[in-house]
């Protein structure tokens, strides 16, 4: 995203218009007198408790203004005459209240500064900070307006980026056909509201992008804390057991089936027999691929905007971890589990741990995603930090079986107590949880950065 930065005395001077001459919003759901001059303008708010709101308003007669477009949200608009026009000073309950107040009431005095700021989406993919003051500018069919409550105590923070489609274009519009991960085109006559899921990253996904009365069925695995980040959130949805049983997923009447490309072909061959619509996921590795896999899954039902409410505050929180740990020395780490098990490049674990300021020691040796290691190679690399899945562990204590074995008793990661049980749930997901493993793994390797941030 590329936000123009201006000073405060600039925007003093830039957005004395942004509110200029607002008035009445010429705004309806249809304008059935000349329904030819009526557009659709998306419109994105964020306020300063960082909630973003998405508003898709119809705006009627000639040369409509931003102006307008924010008035037609609904939401409450106080401004504040200049000798340039009007300034908006607060939306809702974020700004400030004129006459009592200025209408830059938080940016007087000391080093801070929170405002309300107004820009414009380029080529549906960049924030542009408007020059022009919203009463002033003339929006057009598709464009998208973004209000963003800036404050420079949160340097970290970003507007997310809607596109018009997710906001009003064919958002919540069926039927609509989708094509899957394996290239099949899925329709869909309207938005399902019996949804199985049978692989965990979906299950997290789509507990979190639809309502919960819409998820019919999630797996087995969505009820296990160890590797479930929605296990405690199950209450309410009918089947909770699915294993990818072909007779069990066509009784259920489902009206739509969520699989992967390791589930059973037969399986899925026996659905599409029985007319059941079935949507498969393809790839999981990577977070572009956790991305698409989440917006994917908000075409088939219907959520575009709620998805990209979750990529973004995956996003947000990955960039505020790695602006903490920006100035630290990389850390040589290590994954494993009882067994031998490992991931390499190409795997989520390898993109955590990289995201989160550590090396993977599985990348020097070019090893594949997924390779099994033997104790010589642990002793070879003898990494920094050894991070340590517990799932797949058959003993009751895999971090003393570790650190007691007096095979790796050498390994400075065991002399120095840098051996740590991990979160399987957090660092093996393929949903928007990824990013809670990016922020286990970053407090491991740098403890004393999160410790002073905490003071």
């Amino acid at each position: 995203m590329h936000i123009k930065r201006i000073t405060y005395f600039g925007l003093i001077i830039l957005s004395l218009c942004i509110g200029g001459m607002i008035g009445t919003a010429t705004a309806q759901d249809d304008t059935p007198d000349n329904p030819a001059a009526a557009i659709q303008v998306g419109v994105v708010v964020q306020g300063a408790d960082g909630a973003t709101a998405t508003y898709c308003v119809t705006l009627a007669g000639d040369n409509p203004t931003g102006a307008e477009a924010i008035r037609a949200t609904g939401l409450d608009i106080t401004t504040s005459a200049g000798f340039m026009g009007e300034t908006v000073c607060k939306i809702g309950d974020d700004g400030c209240t004129p006459p009592d107040e200025s209408c830059f009431c938080q940016c007087e005095g000391g080093t801070s500064c929170a405002y309300w700021t107004y820009f414009h989406l380029s080529d549906q993919a960049n924030w542009t900070y408007s020059a022009t003051g919203a009463s002033s500018y003339t929006v057009a069919q598709g464009d998208v307006e973004g209000w963003w409550w800036r404050d420079n105590t949160k340097p970290e923070a970003t507007l997310p980026i809607f596109t018009f489609d997710a906001i009003c274009g064919d958002s919540g519009r069926f039927p609509r056909t989708v094509t899957d991960g394996l290239g099949r085109e899925v329709t869909l006559t309207a938005p399902p509201k019996r949804i199985a899921s049978v692989t965990l990253g979906s299950d997290e996904i789509l507990l979190d992008l639809v309502e919960k009365e819409r998820l019919f069925g999630v797996t087995y695995f969505a009820d296990n804390p160890a590797i479930s980040n929605v296990a405690g959130e199950l209450a309410g949805i009918a089947h909770t057991d699915l294993t990818g049983n072909a007779e069990q997923l066509i009784s259920l009447d489902a009206d739509l089936v969520i699989m992967a490309s390791y589930s059973d072909p037969a399986t899925v061959d026996q659905l599409l027999d029985a007319a059941v619509p079935v949507f498969v996921l393809t790839e999981f590795n990577t977070i572009d691929e956790i991305r698409a896999n989440i917006r994917l899954l908000s075409q088939v039902t219907g959520e575009e905007a709620r998805a990209e409410e979750l990529i973004h505050a995956m996003d947000d929180k990955i960039a505020t971890i790695q602006t903490l740990i920006a100035d630290q020395d990389p850390v040589r780490v290590l994954y494993y589990e009882p067994g031998g098990v490992t991931y390499g490049p190409g795997s989520t674990v390898d993109q955590i741990i990289n995201m989160a300021g550590g090396v993977n020691v599985i990348a020097d040796a070019v090893m594949g995603a997924y390779p099994l290691i033997n104790a010589e190679f642990i002793l070879a690399t003898d990494p920094d930090v050894i991070l340590l899945g517990t799932w797949f562990a058959e003993m009751d204590d895999p971090l003393a079986w570790f650190t007691d074995d007096p095979v790796f008793s050498t390994l400075q990661a065991v002399q120095n107590g840098r051996v740590y049980a991990i979160n399987d749930a957090h660092l093996t997901n393929v949903s928007h949880y990824m990013a809670l493993g990016v922020e286990d793994v970053a407090r491991l390797l740098y403890p004393d950065v999160f410790a002073e941030a905490a003071e």
